[in-house]
């Protein structure tokens, strides 16, 4: 077997990708693909067997490859959920509105996800596997999982503990509290009672605050329809083609043992990663997106209805959410107001491509989830300009009460009718265009790249410095007898890492591709690993 010796090291391309099947290592003029878990000791194994090099020498280049490791885009993203089959844009979707909740602003934060579709389409699977990672964090308490929350519960728990940022998961419902919709519109609920103490009745106050990020599955969504108007919602992929590439999965994790356990070592180590990258992500900052006015005209363009209104937060929302998401590839500024310091970071031109896609897929399955009785509905109402219920009643001979309280509600939900309540009789109308977010981008991106840039400039005039800039790649120089500290000491498994039999401090170069990190930090490598990895 060929060992790397200290030379051979010098100069050497060092990095790591994650694919669907697998995590790509870059060493030089080498590349490997391995399929385990690459934070764990087997991990080191493999690496060392594939690049032919010793235990040590793989440990090392693995703690270089995710010193600085972030993912370049959402798909990379997305396969960190390898137990989740298909639902490629949804969990893409989901992920985004999640990482909202790290805004300074609550205004700009997604207030949650609503995922509507039929019993056993695999929604309660896909929130477990996606949530799963961040369990046990903040002490346990930022996911808060319920079958069934009272409104009583909600204002008696939440004046207890803090609910701003805590994740609200529940499972299976028709109808949220009513409680949850006026603590996400206003970050705070204040509940006036009298409850008897020493006999006599007494008035108390109980107070909830915070701005929570609400998670529920539904067969039916039947509740406060205010409360979508800031939630992501979303159908799952129902069809024969999603159904077979289940059943397949399932078939081979069966059947192939060997296959089996090396498969849960792989989501065991992308679990870590991507805990690690929600720990890493920093919270309250501010995001700016300096071409939102070509965005603007586009829309102006095609006429949007009133529904607009309420998805352009949305929209505006996710793309914040994904320059912070990939802020490692973003600028970054910082401004000092009165002693205080503020982070803001500038959206990309790429951060628009992101959800783009997400928006179209979002409204395609709705669209072929449709109802029979739905699309009854939807035919119907073309034939006029404005509908009441029981008139919708009498031309489709859907019961009145139905359509009040579940076939309408389901199409205002997923943007297809638009109701006014404010009359006694509620009026509805078709939407004009469903589709009005999707906004063609051609020949916009180099005028966006010069609105980025005078953004920028008028920032900096304004006082604000530039925390960080891309530089790709990032040479780092490292002395050879610091390799040690790449790893907590106590925690350090190869003794290979740092050359005890030579304290020579020859300079050992490093490119690490593709990454960023602080310039404060430059000097200073020490990993927050177990074993060289992310922590456990």
């Amino acid at each position: 077997m060929n060992h790397y010796n200290r030379d051979s090291m010098i100069g050497v391309e060092v990095s790591v990708r994650l694919e669907h099947d697998g995590w790509l290592f870059k060493v030089g003029d080498k590349q490997v693909k391995i399929f385990n878990d690459p934070l764990s000791e087997d991990g080191d194994r493999e690496l060392a067997d594939r690049l032919g090099i010793s235990i040590g020498e793989a440990w090392k280049i693995k703690s270089l490859a995710f010193q600085n490791y972030w993912p370049r885009d959402l798909k990379e993203l997305r396969a960190m959920f390898p137990g989740i089959v298909g639902e490629d844009l949804n969990i893409q979707l989901f992920l985004l509105a999640l990482f909202s909740m790290k805004l300074r602003d609550p205004q700009n934060r997604l207030w949650g996800v609503i995922i509507e579709s039929s019993n056993s389409a695999g929604k309660s699977h896909l929130v477990k596997e996606i949530l799963e990672p961040l369990r046990g964090l903040e002490d346990n308490q930022l996911i808060l999982e319920f079958t069934r929350v009272s409104n009583a519960y909600i204002e008696r728990k939440f004046q207890s503990i803090s609910v701003d940022r805590k994740i609200l998961y529940i499972q299976e419902v028709e109808n949220a509290p009513s409680q949850l919709h006026l603590l996400l519109s206003e970050g705070k609920l204040i509940l006036a009672i009298t409850e008897k103490e020493d006999g006599k009745f007494k008035p108390i106050e109980y107070e909830a605050s915070g701005t929570p990020f609400l998670v529920v599955t539904t067969p039916n969504w039947r509740g406060n329809q205010n409360l979508i108007h800031r939630c992501v919602t979303f159908s799952l992929d129902e069809t024969a083609e999603q159904t077979y590439r289940i059943v397949r999965h399932q078939t081979i994790l069966a059947s192939d043992f060997i296959y089996r356990e090396r498969f849960k070592a792989f989501k065991a180590g992308c679990g870590k990663v991507f805990r690690e990258l929600w720990r890493k992500t920093p919270t309250d900052v501010e995001v700016i997106i300096p071409f939102l006015p070509l965005i603007e005209e586009k829309l102006r363009i095609q006429d949007p209805d009133t529904k607009l209104r309420r998805d352009y937060p949305k929209f505006l929302s996710l793309i914040m959410a994904s320059a912070l998401l990939f802020y490692p590839f973003r600028t970054i500024l910082k401004q000092n107001v009165d002693g205080r310091e503020k982070t803001i970071i500038i959206a990309d031109f790429q951060d628009l491509l992101n959800v783009l896609p997400l928006v179209e897929n979002s409204f395609q399955q709705v669209l072929s989830n449709l109802t029979e009785k739905e699309r009854l509905v939807l035919e119907k109402m073309k034939e006029q300009d404005f509908w009441t219920y029981s008139e919708l009643s009498k031309i489709t001979k859907i019961s009145s009460s139905l359509l009040r309280h579940k076939i309408v509600p389901s199409l205002e939900m997923k943007g297809f009718v638009i109701v006014d309540r404010e009359g006694k009789s509620h009026r509805i109308e078709l939407a004009k265009n469903p589709e009005s977010l999707n906004i063609d981008v051609s020949n916009m991106h180099e005028k966006a790249l010069n609105m980025i840039n005078e953004a920028m400039a008028m920032l900096l005039l304004s006082g604000c410095q530039i925390a960080k800039s891309e530089i790709s790649p990032i040479q780092v120089s490292i002395q050879e007898n610091k390799l040690g500290n790449l790893a907590f000491q106590q925690n350090a498994k190869y003794p290979s890492v740092s050359d005890e039999n030579n304290q020579e401090s020859s300079s050992l170069t490093i490119w690490h591709t593709g990454t960023k990190m602080k310039e404060e930090d430059e000097d200073s490598y020490y990993l927050s690993v177990t074993g060289g990895g992310y922590p456990t």
